[in-house]
């Protein structure tokens, strides 16, 4: 099983299954925090799939520091409040 951070990696490099794989581990949780922040679950879920679709464009500016959940969140959050 592959690293958060080597998932990140793959997906720069275009793997769509890397991307599956980092959203089948981390969708549940981005959506039950999410959920404690707004409780409006179509809101949510519109987040939550955004944050994916912004993993996707954007993991190779993922610089390596700090935790590949924890970089998810900030985008999670941006794309709630967005």
């Amino acid at each position: 099983m592959r690293s958060d951070a080597e998932l990140l990696g793959a997906v720069a490099d275009g793997d769509r299954d890397a991307l599956r794989e980092l959203h089948r581990l981390h969708a549940g949780w981005l959506a039950a925090r999410l959920t404690r922040r707004c409780a409006d679950p179509d809101v949510v879920a519109e987040a939550v799939q955004d944050t994916f679709v912004a993993v996707w464009r954007s993991a190779g500016r993922w610089d390596g520091s700090g935790e590949p959940a924890a970089w998810m969140w900030g985008i999670a959050i941006r794309r709630l409040i967005g």
